[in-house]
């Protein structure tokens, strides 16, 4: 019943929002996947297997590790902004993993600090911010002739490849959640379980410029994994693990509309 639950949300939940996002400019679909779908549904179960206490701990661990969720992201625009050919995918998949796995190794040797993690995430977003500002937003599609010619260009099968891909990732990260602990757990809890398929899906599809456009704006959207994390730590020990997760989402749910209605007036400003 557990691992058919797991598999119900992550599935349904992934396919709603990924309907959502790919009507959405590069921008929007770059910070609604800050929307703590993963994390959220990781920490969840961490609850519901191991107890609130084991969730909250790990959450902890998922602040700093948010960084190698961006981390991914640098990985996989390096190596799409020199080759935009869809035979490079494997290489920015590979590479992008690299860089998420490396920083989570490093990450490790941070004490188990709630203000040290969140310091560490606040500063690589404001750092992976500033870099990729160099993306070109005004960049002409890719002309690879492969793009959107084959059965991966059908809706349905980008809905169902991401959707089985992120359950599979759930189900693999909660299942070793006993084995890894509440630190390397909560450091897997940040991979971006949404996020990832969704760069190989518009890669695959709409070609190397639409990703790196997503990409800039994916630091964006990570503020609202922050106030989940961060909500979690202090909320499971107190409200237990189903009044805690229904706060936690409201929280970031409300960072995210503050945020957006905050940088529309900006831009309004300034136009």
């Amino acid at each position: 019943m557990l691992i058919l639950a797991k598999i119900l949300i992550t599935f349904l939940t992934v396919v709603l929002l990924a309907r959502v996002a790919e009507q959405m400019s590069p921008r929007h679909a770059g910070l609604l996947a800050g929307f703590p779908l993963g994390t959220g549904i990781a920490l969840y179960f961490f609850g519901w297997q191991q107890g609130a206490d084991f969730a909250a701990t790990s959450a902890v661990f998922t602040l700093s590790g948010l960084t190698s969720a961006v981390c991914l992201a640098w990985g996989y625009w390096q190596v799409i902004r020199r080759h935009t050919g869809l035979h490079w995918v494997p290489v920015a998949v590979i590479f992008g993993l690299l860089c998420f796995f490396s920083s989570s190794w490093l990450l490790q040797q941070l004490p188990p600090h709630r203000g040290l993690g969140l310091l560490v995430v606040v500063v690589a977003i404001v750092c992976f911010r500033t870099l990729f500002r160099a993306i070109d937003e005004t960049a002409p599609p890719s002309s690879d002739p492969y793009i959107g010619a084959d059965w991966f260009h059908k809706p349905l099968v980008r809905l169902l490849f991401r959707a089985a891909m992120a359950t599979f990732t759930i189900l693999l990260i909660t299942g070793l959640a006993d084995v890894l602990g509440p630190q390397r757990a909560g450091l897997l809890a940040a991979f971006p379980v949404s996020f990832f398929p969704l760069l190989l899906i518009l890669h695959l599809s709409q070609g190397a410029s639409v990703v790196a456009r997503t990409i800039r704006h994916y630091p964006d959207g990570l503020g609202a994994l922050v106030v989940y994390a961060l909500c979690v730590s202090y909320t499971y020990p107190v409200l237990g693990l189903h009044w805690g997760t229904a706060v936690c989402l409201l929280a970031s749910s409300l960072y995210l509309f503050v945020y957006g209605y905050v940088r529309q007036r900006l831009l309004r400003s300034a136009a």
